[in-house]
């Protein structure tokens, strides 16, 4: 897990909200080209109204299975984190 950012670090990009829109954002700059991306939210655990989504239909789209919303959300922080963000 990557240590807490500092202000003295300087980021391209501030994603503001870990939600899913947020986590898609932040993945996208990466794929235009983007070096550092920061993602903040209010919250301790990233997901946003994902983690509360038990119920299945999730991820057909995108990683082409269906998934709850916390496993979507947990695809989506392992990207993230496997990118460094």
């Amino acid at each position: 897990m990557m240590p807490p950012a500092t202000l003295q670090d300087q980021y391209d990009v501030v994603v503001v909200g870990a939600g899913p829109a947020g986590m898609a954002a932040a993945l996208a700059a990466l794929r235009t080209g983007v070096d550092s991306v920061l993602m903040v939210d209010r919250e301790i655990e990233p997901g946003g109204i994902l983690n509360q989504c038990i119920h299945n239909g999730f991820g057909l789209h995108h990683f082409g299975e269906e998934l709850t919303g916390p496993e979507y959300a947990q695809r989506f922080l392992t990207d993230l984190l496997e990118h460094q963000i």
